[in-house]
């Protein structure tokens, strides 16, 4: 009988938590600059390239879920060796005037859907229409089958630092790096020992964890979860997304970083965090923080309930 190929629970996991308000994919956006002498079939051209190699897909873009009933339910991987490229790899292009916004507004409809499970799970898209003698790509994959790390670092192997470089291939082209391997029997059993190794991990990580919330509390650093104020952004979501950008000079954000002697990550905190609570109090939708003392006044100052 031959052995199935079982996915590990980490990643199963990301399928199983999987609904459409929270989808399990990640997503990536890339803005290129046409080369010189780019004429208007260029990217037509590069799409068909691209749609048209499907013997260069590695295996790892070949794999799909399923669930056979010898696993007891358990997630395991199958190969597609019918891969259908025009379904994965997609060209758009942007309605006028192709801002950044009319990109942001096709890549928020094409981030919300969910990726179809009976086939490998990943999409990509080049759009083109971009202002600025540009255009884009959009990329998605499930995190079952890449985390977002990893695929920063295979999307930085297909790209290179040299404008001339032409022929780089294209994401799922390019060996992804290895994967523990996990030995061992299929089914029930490699699924009790990959339970086994959570829960090995879990106890080894659980003393830290509660001495770090211990720690929190005691030294008031941290807000408990459900303590935020209440807004409009405290509301139950759906499967929409929509996604805004604003570009900021890395040479500015450094030079507050020097001046405050905070860290990259501390302005940039600063920086949504303020921005975030100006866009409440503009829309009135939050109120001015009161001190302690304050708001222990005002509440002494109420009547009790029915007084006169």
């Amino acid at each position: 009988m031959a052995r199935i190929p079982v996915m590990p629970v980490t990643d199963s996991m990301f399928l199983l938590g999987e609904s459409r308000e929270h989808p399990m994919h990640v997503g990536g956006l890339q803005l290129y600059t046409l080369p010189d002498g780019a004429g208007p079939d260029y990217l037509s051209n590069l799409y068909h390239s691209l749609v048209d190699n499907e013997e260069s897909v590695q295996p790892l873009f070949r794999q799909r879920p399923r669930r056979p009933v010898s696993s007891l339910g358990q997630w395991s991987w199958s190969t597609d060796n019918q891969l259908d490229m025009e379904y994965h790899v997609r060209f758009s292009a942007l309605p006028r005037p192709g801002r950044v916004r009319e990109l942001l507004e096709l890549v928020s409809r094409l981030h919300g859907s969910l990726l179809d499970r009976h086939r490998p799970l990943w999409e990509f898209s080049l759009i083109e229409g971009l202002e600025g003698n540009r255009f884009a790509t959009y990329s998605k994959v499930h995190h079952a089958l890449m985390d977002g790390v990893s695929s920063i670092i295979l999307a930085n192997r297909a790209l290179s630092m040299d404008p001339s470089t032409m022929d780089m291939p294209p994401v799922w082209a390019v060996p992804p790096l290895d994967k523990p391997e996990h030995t061992g029997q299929s089914g029930p059993m490699a699924m009790l020992e990959s339970l086994r190794e959570i829960s090995t991990d879990l106890a080894g990580v659980m003393p830290a964890i509660i001495k770090s919330a211990n720690t929190a509390l005691r030294e008031q650093a941290s807000v408990l979860p459900f303590q935020a104020p209440r807004t409009i952004f405290n509301v139950q979501i759906t499967g929409a997304r929509r996604f805004a950008a604003q570009k900021w000079s890395l040479d500015r954000i450094k030079a507050i970083r020097k001046a405050t002697g905070a860290t990259l990550n501390d302005v940039v905190l600063a920086m949504c965090s303020g921005a975030l609570r100006r866009y409440l109090l503009d829309l009135g939708a939050a109120q001015p923080r009161l001190s302690s003392r304050s708001a222990s006044s005002k509440r002494s100052r109420r009547r009790p309930y029915g007084s006169t």
